[in-house]
């Protein structure tokens, strides 16, 4: 099982995720709005290239076209008002087109990924890119088809209108996932292509193909794999389809509700960690579908949960950190503050992280009572 504790509720409350039903437009853009960056290669001659890129992870790994940056001897990054120099190339395929920078600022969101064997024609996706230099631009069209160049590179033909500027941008799916980088176009007979984003990800180390195979428990060992690396979609659908052969393994629904609720499929995560709790009342799973239960809200349950975690592990400072916050949310300051101060006992390191709750915590106590 995965190593317990290691997510508090303020992480909860501010990481980033995208639930796997369909969205809508706007709902995409704000998802992936600072996932997606300006990249700007300068030559030996003063000339600057601008291009579109795209944050792959949270290590600072950035993919866009290798044509965009070809000639350079500097890149830079550029989102909004933030300007990132010294940025790194990692890897790259010339005739793939693929480049894969590495920026000293890995503070950008990384975007959620799809499968692009999945694609079908006919289905709806969203090119986001800066043409002509108009930042993180939308546009909306289907895929029409899938071709190959003059090297034998397949490509995704679409009808989402992209142009200078774009190349290196992101292609999603109505998911919100990554599917593709846009790559070129022919304006005149409205002929757009993306880079399938398989072949990104395989570029840049972070193979997250969904491929059948043979041996079923080999999705197990995937499926770690991919929760260790924070792909937790393909975490969740090779554990699925582990779960598909071998129903009565509770490690996996563990495994899977972790990635679920690391997705903030939080109703699809309780579900998981209670069949886990059938077998096997885990602190960890008490841990984590509590944390669950504070995401939805349902600070009640939480409380519960993160009670019979405590029974097991009476010492765990991130259990009574995470308590307090449900009892605090549910107005029971008193107990709220009892389990805060055993969490600044158990760990003088949360003071300076707690100090302004407990305060506001026992001014509310002390306005209550006059």
């Amino acid at each position: 099982m995965l190593k317990p504790y290691i997510f508090l509720i303020l992480t909860v409350l501010y990481s980033t995720g995208i639930l796997s039903q369909e969205l809508t437009a706007d709902k995409i853009y704000e998802n992936v709005d600072n996932s997606i960056v300006v990249i700007l290669a300068y030559d030996n001659n003063g000339n600057v290239f601008q291009g579109s890129g795209v944050v792959l992870d949270n290590t600072g790994l950035v993919a866009t076209n290798y044509h965009v940056c070809k000639d350079a001897n500097r890149i830079e990054i550029k989102h909004y008002n933030k300007e990132i120099k010294h940025v790194e190339t990692v890897k790259f395929d010339e005739v793939k087109d693929i480049l894969i920078l590495r920026s000293p600022d890995a503070s950008f969101n990384p975007i959620q990924t799809g499968n692009s064997n999945n694609l079908k024609a006919g289905q709806r996706i969203y090119a986001v890119g800066s043409p002509e230099g108009y930042e993180n631009s939308i546009s909306e069209g289907i895929i029409s088809g899938f071709r190959t160049d003059e090297f034998n590179v397949r490509l995704i033909q679409m009808t989402c209108p992209i142009t200078d500027g774009s190349s290196g941008g992101a292609v999603l799916n109505s998911k919100g996932e990554l599917v593709g980088l846009s790559v070129s176009g022919q304006h005149e007979g409205n002929l757009y292509f993306a880079i399938p984003v398989n072949d990104v990800l395989i570029l840049a180390g972070l193979n997250t193909v969904i491929a059948e195979i043979t041996d079923p428990v080999n999705y197990y060992k995937i499926g770690t794999l991919a929760n260790e690396n924070k792909n937790y979609k393909d975490a969740e659908i090779y554990f699925s389809k582990y779960l598909e052969k071998f129903s009565n393994d509770v490690s996996a629904y563990y495994n899977r509700g972790y990635a679920r609720f690391k997705l903030k499929e939080y109703k699809n995560a309780i579900n998981d960690f209670s069949t886990v709790l059938e077998t096997s009342g885990s602190s960890e799973s008490y841990f984590y579908r509590g944390n669950c239960y504070y995401s939805l809200k349902d600070y009640k349950n939480a409380f519960a949960d993160y009670t019979k975690a405590l029974e097991q592990e009476p010492e765990n400072f991130d259990i009574y950190f995470n308590r307090g916050h449900a009892s605090f949310k549910s107005g029971s300051y008193e107990t709220a503050l009892a389990d805060w101060r055993k969490a600044i006992e158990l760990n003088p390191l949360l003071e300076a992280e707690l100090s302004g709750k407990i305060k506001t915590a026992e001014d509310t106590l002390k306005q209550n009572t006059k």
